[in-house]
């Protein structure tokens, strides 16, 4: 299985959001390809609002040269995984930064319809509360994107990290792994998009093919054949 990891920031041997994806990743890669891509190092650019994506001109923007082989990461990918602490109550700015440059990918808009056929995991971990929140702010986009599946990894960790994380804590976590993988190879054999995501295709499709969009979105969506056929019944 390919993997596209995002890692929310560069902590990595005191991080217990890192190391709970490396345990995700021992599980699930079996000889595949691993992506990983490191913020705000890898997507340093901060969304201006200029509109240039929704507008059909995501080339202009200026993080498109570093957005290139993040998307194509994804492209290449079956599973993508987002790592990401709470800070106060929700996600760090710079995996907020990331989330809007995708802005234009939303269904409403112009999706890679690819992502019907792919699975996501959201690793959160906290020191307290808001566990929920950060969750339902990426959850947001990858079910707007079009991803068929998304899983939760989350975890409250309270005041310590990885190396000093009681074995009761560091036990509940690697059961949530290896849960979630296996949900993930399961799903893998017939994967449909979730309930919510096909409502969400269902209602795009129809608004694109009575051209109640954008003529940009709407011509995107003809162009790919989606105004007829369901691409996972394809």
């Amino acid at each position: 299985m390919n993997i596209t990891v995002i890692y929310a920031t560069g902590r990595k041997a005191r991080s217990s959001t890192y190391h709970i994806a490396q345990l995700l990743i021992e599980e699930l890669l079996d000889g595949g390809k691993l992506f990983e891509f490191q913020l705000p190092r890898d997507m340093p650019h901060v969304c201006a609002g200029c509109y240039a994506c929704i507008l059909g001109h995501e080339e202009r923007c200026g993080g498109a040269a570093a957005m290139a082989p993040i998307l194509a990461a994804m492209e290449q990918s079956q599973l993508i995984v987002f790592c990401t602490p709470t800070y106060a109550f929700h996600v760090p700015g710079q995996m907020k930064s990331l989330l809007d440059h995708f802005a234009y990918r939303w269904m409403v808009h112009r999706p890679d319809l690819s992502f019907l056929r792919k699975q996501a995991v959201i690793i959160n971990t906290a020191g307290g509360g808001g566990m929920k929140s950060t969750v339902r702010e990426i959850r947001d986009s990858t079910d707007y994107w079009g991803v068929a599946r998304t899983h939760v990894i989350s975890q409250k960790v309270w005041n310590y990290d990885w190396p000093t994380l009681p074995d009761p804590f560091r036990a509940a976590a690697l059961a949530k792994v290896k849960r979630t993988a296996e949900r993930i190879r399961r799903r893998a054999e017939h994967l449909t998009p979730c309930l919510k995501v096909r409502c969400l295709f269902y209602l795009y499709r129809f608004l694109h093919s009575h051209g109640k969009m954008t003529e940009a979105d709407d011509a995107y969506w003809r162009e790919k054949g989606c105004n007829t056929v369901a691409p996972w019944r394809a």
